[in-house]
């Protein structure tokens, strides 16, 4: 992008105070949740880039940096086709599932900021800002990675009571195959004990909710003809995974799906099967 179009890139978001004192505070990636379409496409076993230009730029200036880096991102990914190729239609091999993660530890670097001043429209991370000119060459913490805090086993299958038929729609229009139990099974499962419910602010016209507890074993479950199974071998698995988790910062519980179902004290209705399932089932339509 440099060296053909003379447009200089780095890593998405901002720095952690945009005050020419106080860039020395650091820059600040972007939300790992998959609420953000490029990290739902990674759970999607896809590679997916997020393409912002520098939005106290002139629009004119802003379409032009992003057709070229377009451009360029298409070409690398014509030249890197084979690894690409690969990348995605290799299998899911890890045995855990991260569903919750923070910003890791920074790495120090000489930031290039350019010194701008308040556009008098407003005071949030987000409001525009005027363009000086400027330019200071700053060494500051860049956070542009992620950790895990919560990580859970990879499960072969989720079982659902056939009364979370909404749970099952949103998962079939993510493209996850869930089947229907058409017999009685039998086997070994887990269930999450529920410890405490949390109601988060409104975000997007959703009181989100998180929850905390622990996964138990709870014996057999004696699941009927009509139970709903979400295998994690098929190729969204990883996704389907991500959304059924209870400690899933971002699944069903979150967007409240599960809020009649949910106390302290209770048992989160979706367990979960570790061991193999030998069940007879037919696709749900």
């Amino acid at each position: 992008m440099q060296r053909r179009h003379g447009h200089a890139t780095f890593w998405y978001e901002n720095f952690r105070n945009q005050e020419p004192d106080s860039l020395a505070q650091g820059w600040e990636t972007y939300d790992p949740r998959p609420r953000f379409g490029t990290n739902w496409y990674g759970l999607r076993g896809r590679l997916s880039i997020l393409c912002e230009a520098y939005s106290n730029s002139e629009f004119p200036a802003r379409v032009g940096a992003t057709y070229d880096f377009v451009r360029e991102i298409l070409s690398l990914a014509a030249e890197e086709r084979t690894r690409l190729k690969a990348a995605v239609e290799s299998p899911w091999s890890r045995d855990s599932i991260v569903v919750r993660s923070v910003l890791g530890p920074p790495t120090a670097a000489d930031v290039v900021a350019e010194i701008t001043a308040s556009a008098g429209q407003g005071s949030n991370g987000f409001a525009p800002r005027r363009r000086t000119g400027e330019y200071r060459t700053i060494r500051m913490p860049v956070f542009d990675r992620f950790v895990a805090t919560r990580q859970e086993p990879r499960a072969v299958g989720y079982l659902l009571p056939p009364r979370l038929t909404e749970v099952a729609t949103l998962l079939r229009r993510q493209g996850i195959s869930v089947d229907r139990l058409t017999r009685l099974w039998v086997g070994p499962v887990e269930r999450f004990r529920i410890d405490s419910v949390a109601i988060g602010p409104l975000f997007e016209g959703h009181r989100t909710v998180s929850v905390e507890g622990q996964w138990q074993p709870d014996g057999d479950v004696r699941a009927e003809a009509g139970w709903l199974l979400v295998r994690t071998t098929q190729p969204l698995g990883v996704l389907a995974a991500y959304l059924l988790e209870p400690l899933s910062e971002d699944g069903v519980v979150t967007w409240n799906f599960l809020d009649p179902e949910l106390r302290a004290g209770g048992s989160h209705p979706i367990v979960r099967v570790r061991g193999p399932i030998r069940a007879r089932t037919e696709p749900l339509q």
